[in-house]
């Protein structure tokens, strides 16, 4: 039971990569084919199940034996390395088809930060050997979960199916509420079994999640897997990574931003922390919008691209640019009206109220920018220019919209509110130099595959 507990844990409730946000960069930059994420899957399993073996052993005998614990981070990182590339030299003559099915993805795995995020929280549990192995292998299967429901659900937006994909979270949704009432209270002739009751809806949730998604794929798109699926993989490979991996760069940048950010408030005090806390939740309304038009831009941006009609590409970006911001903009102005008697829902505490609704008006100043930056650089995205959004975005974001928010917060006392505005001007100052890029037509040069 206690080996069933760990995988659940694992696969389902703290998902390295949704939970612990380990692996970002491969799961994000996976491509939209499914072989890809199968490839990009079965290199993750295999390498994390081995290295954290190895690992486990290099620690308990020798860096505890002789007291080289200080040691562990440099030592597990050469230990990864050196194992990636003799798996990698052993597979070339001992199995060349497996060898031609992983292609690159093997060498990349030394780079993804879940392999030693795990060898290191495998000693941090202090699991024991066979523990640690089952840990090993429920991490990777997450892994592969979350890259393949990712995958799934990218291919029927390619599509244009996006009313599908809606259904299938709105299905998810409810069966996991309605799973997780039945579970906790005990209904239907299940024990209530409170954390654990939890864990399984979510887990039954995801597995009906993927399930959906795989029919659909399946009947209303009419994709099939098929084996020359994984030699085509690999001769998209360097189109995958040259728009993939800078892709993931930003969200990525723009996450540990958010992270800082909100350490910075901490230092303003627990009214602020918690005002900033209840204010983004409501902001959050109008980004749910901004992410769905930039995501509807993109694939459309995507496909005229591909046929060469740039003119029409242009057009389409500035029809999703006034729409998004204009929606960005209405939705934030009704969410600050109503701002007061929103956060009344979580506080009666009239400091935090204020602080709150103050937030919630300086948003009005943000959301339209965030919707243009995420219009625009959808678009280049979607075109083959990933590179400059990732380069020159996140380079703005530390510089330039840090530095305002930290002018606003403590060189013009402004706190809460001056962060805020600050990452209004962060938003900003990357929509304008993006926007500059797609005038330019530099994207024009690029192309997808």
């Amino acid at each position: 039971m206690e080996y069933i507990l760990i995988f659940i844990a694992a696969v389902f409730v703290n998902n390295v990569v949704l939970s612990q946000f380990l692996g970002i960069c491969p799961f994000l930059g996976v491509s939209k084919k499914v072989s890809t994420a199968v490839g990009m899957s079965a290199a993750v399993t295999f390498v994390l199940t081995i290295s954290t073996i190895v690992t486990f052993l290099v620690q308990k005998y020798i860096l505890d034996a002789f007291g080289l614990g200080f040691m562990q981070t440099i030592s597990f990182i050469l230990i990864i390395a050196a194992l990636v590339q003799m798996v990698e030299i052993i597979l070339k003559k001992v199995s060349p088809a497996l060898y031609q099915a992983l292609g690159v993805f093997l060498p990349l795995i030394t780079t993804n930060c879940c392999v030693l995020g795990v060898a290191i929280m495998v000693i941090q549990k202090d699991y024991n050997l066979l523990e640690a192995i089952v840990y090993a292998i429920s991490i990777a299967i997450g892994f592969a979960f979350r890259a393949l429901q990712s995958t799934l659900t990218a291919l029927i937006a390619t599509h244009g199916l996006t009313t599908w994909n809606l259904l299938g979270n709105i299905v998810t949704i409810i069966s996991n509420a309605a799973m997780n009432v039945v579970f906790l209270n005990g209904y239907l002739g299940f024990p209530q079994m409170g954390v654990k009751g939890v864990a399984l809806a979510t887990m039954l949730s995801w597995l009906i999640s993927s399930t959906i998604l795989y029919f659909i794929l399946r009947f209303k798109v009419h994709h099939k897997i098929r084996s020359t699926d994984f030699k085509r993989s690999r001769v998209i490979l360097p189109d995958w990574i040259r728009i993939g991996f800078p892709a993931a760069v930003e969200p990525v940048s723009f996450q540990i931003f958010q992270v800082v950010l909100t350490a910075i408030v901490v230092h303003l005090g627990i009214v602020a922390m918690t005002a900033r806390i209840f204010s983004a939740n409501f902001a959050m309304l109008a980004v749910i919008l901004s992410v769905g038009l930039s995501c509807g831009n993109q694939i459309l941006v995507a496909h005229l691209v591909g046929a060469h009609d740039f003119d029409k590409a242009n057009r389409r970006l500035h029809q999703s640019l006034i729409a998004g911001s204009a929606s960005g903009l209405i939705v934030a102005i009704i969410v600050a009206l109503l701002g007061e008697q929103l956060l009344s829902f979580y506080t009666s505490d009239p400091e935090i109220i204020r602080l709150g609704r103050y937030c919630l008006w300086c948003d009005v100043i943000l959301q339209p920018f965030k919707a243009a930056n995420m219009v625009i650089t959808s678009a280049l995205r979607a075109s083959g220019d990933s590179k400059f959004p990732a380069i020159v975005g996140s380079a703005m974001m530390w510089t330039c919209g840090l530095g305002t928010a930290l002018l606003l917060a403590f060189g013009l006392h402004l706190g809460l509110v001056g962060i805020w505005l600050g990452m209004a001007a962060d938003e900003f100052y990357r929509s304008i130099v993006n926007y500059i890029r797609w005038r330019g037509g530099k994207w024009k040069e690029y192309g997808v595959v």
